[in-house]
């Protein structure tokens, strides 16, 4: 586990079917779809292990895992290192620098569980666990701007908007302007 605090628990992704079909499960549903990856780009298992499975085996800067809910698997959460963006990334990220900065990605899978407060407990949990453990000095997330829910956990969070990168991701065949968002370890420690 990387992380346990309450209800919530973190763990590392695992190369194994078990994890790989939840994947293909949350990422088939229409309702996850519509703001990760988009509903016309569902994952089949065959995708799923094809793209995971290398990021498990560490063969991508990206740190896959899965969130539990009361021991119930009911999410996913990614974290990378800033550290390779060029001038230009940077620049439009607003980092003078990426050292210890990390942009991380989550969604919870099993839409039973939204509305509930719990991706703000698990962003909470995680945040803490990027400051303390890995030592990051600032943390960004860039959500789609229509994912009003999201925006509004993420705040709860005492992440703040910086910045609109318009037209920023490929999202169901158009480009979707999203917020960069980001939350500063100085300012998160009280």
């Amino acid at each position: 586990m990387l992380v346990e605090k309450d209800k919530i628990s973190i763990r590392l992704m695992q190369d194994d079917i078990h994890d790989y079909k939840l994947m293909a499960k949350w990422l088939t549903d229409d309702k996850v779809l519509e703001f990760y990856e988009g509903r016309d780009n569902p994952f089949t298992l065959d995708r799923i292990i094809e793209t995971y499975q290398p990021i498990i085996k560490g063969n991508d800067p990206v740190v896959s895992c899965i969130f539990n809910y009361q021991n119930t698997p009911i999410g996913y959460i990614q974290y990378y290192y800033l550290n390779d963006l060029d001038d230009r990334d940077r620049q439009k990220y607003c980092l003078d620098n990426t050292d210890n900065v990390y942009g991380i990605d989550l969604f919870i899978g099993e839409t039973n569980y939204w509305n509930q407060g719990i991706g703000t407990q698990v962003l909470s949990v995680f945040v803490n666990y990027l400051f303390e453990e890995l030592q990051a000095v600032k943390i960004v997330i860039d959500p789609d701007v229509r994912n009003t829910r999201a925006i509004r956990c993420y705040e709860k969070c005492g992440f703040q908007k910086v910045k609109l990168l318009p037209k920023h991701e490929l999202h169901e065949g158009k480009y979707q302007d999203n917020w960069l968002m980001a939350i500063d370890r100085k300012k998160s420690l009280h």
